[in-house]
């Protein structure tokens, strides 16, 4: 009965929080308020308010500031992270269907990139493109996760963007990186594709942008399938 109750307190918090989310008063940025006015408030214990801080900021919804009380974050994509991550360790899928699920997101982003990025955005595409070419493979690999995350990210399409990056931080974190070992002949290939891709989006080419793309994660996926240690 105590449990229940408890639970039932731990619950009042949240949905308190969840409502001033939906009725607008409550944005990304607001300060909540102290944890003895919510106690008081919703006439729970003050354990019970910095319980259901704590899971919510699991969430990625608050975010505890040292003396200065709960805020509003949306920081959602590290709390992303931990359950993609969890997943790939429990459920150990194939590394072909992570890749298609990367590939499908991709390519969305690519049609929105291909209609809304910039002459300046698609110069810092080609700047990691030569970064690719000129550096070792640790310095390739920044620049290879910059390129993924501009195309994403001059989609201009938020909720894509995030998913593309969670799953790639994901897979980098538990699977390791493409540019492990990576063979010059790979490099290239990867490089070439790249090039392809942009080229095609600057001329409005969509049909040669995505083809471009699905070699890349053909090549992506001979890779990742050749190594011992995936999965």
């Amino acid at each position: 009965m105590s449990n229940l109750k408890n639970e039932k307190s731990y619950e009042k918090v949240i949905d308190y929080v969840t409502d001033n989310i939906t009725r607008g008063d409550f944005k990304i940025g607001s300060r909540l308020p102290a944890e003895r006015e919510l106690a008081l408030k919703l006439n729970v214990g003050r354990y019970t308010v910095r319980e259901a801080m704590r899971v919510m900021e699991n969430m990625g919804i608050v975010s505890s500031r040292r003396g200065d009380g709960n805020y509003i974050s949306g920081n959602f994509n590290q709390s992303l992270l931990r359950y993609v991550s969890m997943y790939i360790l429990l459920k150990k899928p194939r590394f072909s269907d992570i890749n298609s699920i990367r590939r499908g997101l991709e390519s969305e982003a690519l049609k929105s990139f291909a209609l809304n990025a910039s002459k300046d955005e698609i110069k810092k595409i080609y700047l990691c493109i030569e970064g690719m070419k000129n550096s070792d493979n640790e310095k390739s690999a920044q620049w290879d996760n910059m390129f993924h995350e501009y195309i994403t990210g001059f989609s201009k399409n938020s909720i894509l963007a995030d998913f593309v990056s969670v799953i790639s931080e994901a897979v980098e974190k538990n699977i390791g990186s493409l540019w492990i070992d990576i063979s010059p002949e790979n490099k290239a290939a990867i490089c070439r594709c790249h090039t392809e891709i942009i080229k095609a989006a600057e001329m409005g080419n969509l049909s040669g942008a995505l083809k471009a793309l699905s070699l890349h994660y053909d090549i992506v996926e001979r890779i990742f399938n050749n190594r011992e240690d995936v999965l």
